[in-house]
């Protein structure tokens, strides 16, 4: 199974889709209501413990969850999707998206609930608006922008009090954490884009995720 979505921007996919995806609609944004109340409750549980203890795993989709570098539109094949599925299922983590189609979040929800995965795991998106880049530029600078992007997003949520940081981990295609020398170094699992994500990457993504917090990248 293979889900799809084109690129133009979210509503668009919504409004011009068949009356079964209409109908998805309604269940999208009770989903994200959903993710929304989750995440805002699990903050403020770690606000009352000093720590956050739910892990979060920061998602790629070109070359993780498909095979492909760059693709003109949303495509997650179901064997990768099923080795997501099965790390969420023993980490217990949320997902992010980091992705070039974060925009998407509730379409990206969706489809990887319609695929057996756990959807309402998904609960936000890093900052920036990728898509609307030319996909040449975006991956010439996203070796060095994806990484401010996660710690952009941990401070919003989190704070800058890196000890209230939860475990953490990044999938992506590109070398976006420094090969050597990094403090993410340990939380950064490469595939390769004409692969994606292999039983071999997903038990590292397991072990990341089950890795005690570190400090942040500076």
């Amino acid at each position: 199974m293979v889900a799809t979505a084109s690129r133009p921007p979210c509503v668009a996919v919504v409004r011009s889709a068949s009356s079964s995806r209409v109908r998805a609609r309604a269940s999208s944004s009770s989903s994200r209501t959903s993710r929304v109340v989750r995440m805002r409750a699990s903050s403020s549980s770690s606000a009352s413990s000093g720590a956050e203890t739910t892990p979060i795993l920061f998602l790629d989709l070109d070359g993780v969850l498909n095979r492909t570098a760059t693709a003109p539109q949303i495509n997650l094949e179901q064997d990768k999707v099923n080795r997501l599925r099965d790390v969420l299922a023993d980490t217990n983590a949320e997902v992010v998206l980091s992705t070039y189609w974060r925009c998407f979040e509730d379409y990206v929800a969706y489809a990887l609930g319609r695929m057996g995965a756990q959807g309402e795991r998904v609960v936000g998106r890093t900052p920036g608006e990728p898509h609307l880049m030319d996909s040449v530029e975006h991956d010439a600078n996203v070796s060095s922008s994806r990484i401010e992007e996660v710690r952009a997003y941990l401070v919003t949520r989190f704070g800058e009090d890196e000890s209230a940081w939860p475990r953490f981990a990044i999938v992506d295609d590109k070398q976006v954490v420094p090969e050597e020398g990094h403090a993410w170094s340990a939380r950064f699992v490469k595939t390769t884009h004409d692969v994606g994500l292999t039983e071999e990457r997903a038990e590292a993504l397991r072990a990341a995720l089950r890795a005690p917090a570190t400090v942040a990248a500076r």
